[in-house]
């Protein structure tokens, strides 16, 4: 008979043990000498105290069973930060002070979709519990802030009444899925690929394993449609091909090729595996292939824990025989298919200004591509918004990754009627060369890990170039605030990225000549780190050289592309060259 402690009884004994076990405290006291060594706990192979912190965080308390937590939090007015925060941006909700005060909320939104009422409801949510406005971000979906404690339920709430959810929009979640953002009524289109996202972000919210991932990770399907969705900058990218008739011995068809890792951030765009799928066995594939990452993922490092890393460490084709194993553990027959470069039909190519202005869509009508400020819209524009869709076209709108919104299903008589109450509320469909494609993450103003105010700067250097020069084709500016890289600096004409300037204050590294899909490639340094102050100066600088010397129709990513290092740098004004 075991020895018990005094003043406890075996049954009160063998009750703490469970306790102390369910804790992971049972290794901090010994418990009669005759006791069995309790297994070892550990996360998917990792012992507990090898974890990074966020991650005994979520084996602690599962980002799903923090309800009652978030309920306690509202009644007493409380606002997560640290490790209780960590948790909550599972559910969408971000603590961003010191920067801001109250939760940033970010929706999700799965292909990019949400209904002309859906936006209503959304600008109603602005006004009423939040801070009266809403940024589209660079993953087609919305951010609302300023949201105090005692708001968070609300705006849940209000959410779910009309089929919206925040869950799975931060921390270590699978976040919003983007599909080309006219898919489905997309002239150009191969394949509508509306159907898989829906049906993957579905299968994620409901599988548990699939909530509280090593990292964050994102999906992207394209169509192959005339507007990008940047699918080669997500850790899975399903990109359609059209296979005609071979000598290959591959089925003639619509096939969806699949590469992995993309995270330009770090310098990586999504790499070829040579493997495709059927556009029906997509969902099964996505999930098969997250999997293999809960399972294998870094949960010690957090700066390793992205797909890119498990690829590098593990290699591509590790990674996907170790899919199909889960592919074919699910019983439903899917099996990659071997697809050689080259063996489709060329892409049509990719319409840089396709997100703004009218532009025809199957079926006769038209969608209307309305430009925002950086992808600002008050309460009331979003309110607004919602209603022309409902009234004036099908209750269809659209999200993209170049922070604007689109709206479907326009009639050839509404259209007239469209821009004139879109110039009621101060927007338009309209935009020139250089608004079109600026594209700007939060930055300092409302991000503590930002070192720039990069919205600021980006409205003040695109009203200074088209207030000097009128240009026939886009050139996309992209700034982020830090090397996290939310604004995608690599995959601009021009990108900047927010870092500190000599002598202090804020700064940025400029790059040039980036782009993706059939432009892809990474932008190179041109400059930094300088202060902020001089960046319109050094942009007016190598704009103008672009104007004076570009051959007939060239492009800037043509122009800058086509000069070797030395000569890129030598686009930058003298006075500031020492910062090249």
């Amino acid at each position: 008979m075991s020895q018990t402690a005094p003043g406890f009884t075996a049954e009160q004994q063998n009750y703490l043990i469970d306790i102390l076990t369910r804790l992971n405290l049972n290794q901090a006291f010994h418990v009669g000498e005759g006791s069995a060594s309790p297994e070892e706990v550990t996360v998917y192979g990792v012992p507990l105290e090898d974890l990074a912190k966020e991650e005994v965080a979520k084996h602690n308390m599962h980002p799903l069973d923090m309800w009652h937590m978030v309920e306690t939090w509202e009644a007493e007015g409380h606002q997560a930060s640290g490790l209780d925060n960590f948790l909550l941006r599972h559910l969408g909700f971000f603590d961003v002070r010191p920067a801001q005060e109250g939760y940033m909320m970010r929706m999700r939104c799965p292909g990019n979709i949400i209904r002309g009422d859906q936006m209503k409801l959304m600008g109603e949510i602005a006004r009423d519990h939040a801070g009266g406005y809403s940024h589209v971000t660079t993953r087609g979906s919305l951010q609302l802030r300023e949201i105090m404690p005692g708001n968070v339920i609300p705006v849940i709430e209000k959410m779910q009444s009309v089929g919206l959810t925040s869950q799975g929009t931060g921390a270590d979640s699978a976040r919003n899925l983007t599909v080309s953002p006219i898919a489905g009524v997309d002239p150009l289109e191969l394949v509508d690929l509306r159907e898989q996202a829906a049906r993957l972000s579905l299968r994620i919210l409901r599988t548990r394993e699939l909530q509280g991932i090593p990292r964050k990770f994102n999906i992207s399907f394209d169509g192959a449609g005339c507007i990008s969705c940047v699918s080669d900058t997500n850790d899975i990218c399903f990109r359609a091909v059209e296979v005609p008739e071979n000598d290959q011995g591959i089925e003639p068809g619509i096939w969806l090729r699949i590469s992995l890792g993309g995270i330009t951030g770090h310098k990586d765009f999504a790499r070829h595996t040579g493997l495709a799928c059927r556009p029906a066995e997509a969902v099964d594939v996505a999930e098969a292939m997250l999997r293999v990452f809960v399972e294998h993922g870094n949960r010690c490092n957090r700066g390793k824990a992205r797909l890119k890393y498990l690829l590098d460490s593990k290699g591509v084709d590790w990674f996907c025989k170790t899919a199909q194993e889960k592919l074919n553990a699910q019983g439903r027959g899917v099996v990659f298919a071997n697809l050689p470069e080259g063996v489709e039909a060329p892409r049509k190519p990719v319409d840089r200004q396709a997100h703004i202005g009218v532009h025809k869509q199957s079926g006769g009508l038209n969608y209307v591509g309305v430009a925002l400020e950086l992808g600002h819209m008050s309460a009331h524009q979003m309110c607004e918004l919602g209603r022309i869709a409902m009234v004036h076209g099908s209750n269809d709108m659209r999200l993209t990754v170049w922070q604007n919104p689109l709206i479907l299903g326009v009639p050839d008589d509404a259209v007239g009627r469209v821009q004139e109450e879109l110039a009621a509320i101060g927007l338009s469909e309209e935009a020139n060369a250089f608004a079109a494609g600026a594209v700007a993450c939060t930055g300092k103003w409302a991000c503590k890990l930002a070192l720039a105010y990069t919205k600021a700067d980006a409205r003040a250097i695109v009203q200074h170039l088209q207030s000097k020069y009128a240009l026939d084709t886009p050139i996309n500016i992209h700034l982020t605030g830090c090397p996290n890289s939310c604004a995608q600096h690599y995959i601009g004409d021009i990108g900047l990225v927010g870092t500190t300037a000599p002598g202090g204050g804020e700064g940025y590294n400029v790059f040039l000549g980036g782009g993706s899909d059939t432009d892809q490639g990474l932008a190179r340094p041109l400059c930094g780190p300088v202060p902020s102050g001089t960046v319109i100066d050094i942009l007016d600088h190598v704009v103008g050289r672009y104007v004076a010397e570009r051959s007939p129709k060239q492009t800037f990513l043509e122009f800058t592309r086509g000069l070797g290092d030395e000569a890129l740098k030598g686009l930058v004004p003298q006075e500031f060259a020492t910062a090249c």
